[in-house]
């Protein structure tokens, strides 16, 4: 077996797409979502934060005891919800798949700004970090690593509106796969670019 065979799992975990999320994910995750951008933006008065934090600790105590191994747990591989039901994703889905790469649309919200309205510039490596492992994961190529991730800021990216992002392979030299992507206004502006390497995992590495 070569270190580029597909056999080659290594010591990371074999992760699945869970393709029918268990009920009520989606809105859970809607919920949560909502709830970081209610943080960051409310200034309420009285006891409403300790009133808050009550009924989020009644939440964590009915989903405690109830943890499971990673890959198993929906979130992060719910294929269809935003951000693949991570409460810490942004809510981006793919929208194609194909010889050309992967498409994704989505927004950024109020839990994303870093000042004046526009996105944490820390928030887009992340979504791109996320782009780059969907485009080596549908080519088939995983597991792999990030070894690195540039990206460009081309013009400020704003919160609340519909945008597009495309990412492709540009290159592979045997475990290494060089990607390219970029993320777009609906009216075709161009926000951002990156470009990046993801290393195939040799068996022994986790």
């Amino acid at each position: 077996m070569t270190d580029t065979a597909p056999e080659a799992q290594g010591g990371f975990p074999i992760i699945e797409p869970a393709n029918h999320p268990h009920p009520g994910l989606d809105r859970f995750v809607t919920e949560l979502r909502r709830l970081h951008d209610l943080a960051v933006c409310t200034d309420p008065e009285g006891s409403a934060w300790a009133a808050a934090a009550g009924h989020i600790a009644d939440a964590c105590a009915l989903l405690d005891g109830n943890q499971v191994p990673e890959g198993v747990a929906p979130a992060g591989r719910a294929i269809g919800l935003p951000g693949l039901g991570h409460p810490l994703l942004p809510p981006w889905v793919m929208t194609g798949s194909d010889a050309e790469g992967v498409r994704m649309r989505g927004h950024f919200t109020r839990a994303h700004v870093g000042g004046n309205d526009a996105v944490h510039g820390g928030m887009i490596p992340l979504f791109y970090d996320w782009l780059f492992g969907m485009v080596v994961s549908t080519a088939g190529i995983r597991p792999t690593r990030t070894a690195y991730l540039h990206v460009d800021y081309r013009k400020v990216t704003p919160i609340d509106e519909p945008l597009t992002a495309h990412g492709r392979i540009t290159g592979v030299e045997g475990r290494k796969v060089f990607i390219s992507a970029s993320m777009t206004c609906a009216d075709g502006t161009l926000r951002s670019e990156a470009n990046g390497l993801m290393v195939r995992l040799l068996p022994h590495q986790p």
